[in-house]
């Protein structure tokens, strides 16, 4: 049980740090393209009802991929503790 509680832990801890890598850094203001050419600018422009959608939902994602990162790391903490 120990071994399963643990392996339940590490993808857990995967699957969040994922989530977060995909949807927290993708929140940008800038045009990537022209700043990796060395013109960045910062345009925030009025955001359409589909882009709030969007937001929103990254948002969302990347909380819920905090919440799995913490969960997984309580799990394999839970683990160390239990006996064979």
């Amino acid at each position: 049980m120990k071994i399963h509680i643990n392996t339940l832990g590490i993808l857990l801890t995967i699957a969040g740090a994922y989530l977060v890598w995909r949807y927290l850094t993708v929140i940008s203001f800038v045009d990537h393209d022209e700043y990796l050419k060395g013109n960045g600018v910062l345009r925030v422009p009025d955001p359409t009802p589909e882009e709030i959608k969007r937001y929103v939902r990254s948002v969302w994602l990347s909380k819920l991929g905090l919440l799995l990162v913490a969960t997984g790391s309580l799990f394999q903490m839970i683990s160390n503790y239990m006996p064979e």
